[in-house]
């Protein structure tokens, strides 16, 4: 039986209600996150400093950014879908 996969806002609610100090996260750096059906790149945030400063690391400055709220947390999302940003971020995490 396959499972349904989560979604981003889901799968952030999850990620929040198990820890008390989430920090921000890169969604899809192992090629895992599709959005129409690409490989992409969801940056993700608690507080509007933080996700500027994180699409700015990953030369994202240009993407908007996402005010989300999902039950009870507000985040912030930017999405990236560029095939060589995707790829390029996707080879600099392997590297860590």
């Amino acid at each position: 039986m396959n499972k349904k996969a989560l979604s981003e806002q889901e799968w952030v609610y999850d990620y929040v209600r198990n820890r008390q100090d989430p920090l921000p996260l890169v969604l899809g750096t192992g090629g895992t996150w599709g959005i129409s059906g690409k490989k992409s790149i969801i940056l993700v945030a608690f507080t509007l400093p933080d996700i500027i400063v994180l699409r700015d690391l990953h030369n994202a400055a240009q993407n908007p950014i996402r005010k989300m709220t999902y039950k009870d947390i507000v985040y912030f999302a930017v999405n990236i879908v560029d095939k060589k940003q995707v790829e390029s971020i996707m080879d600099d995490w392997k590297e860590r």
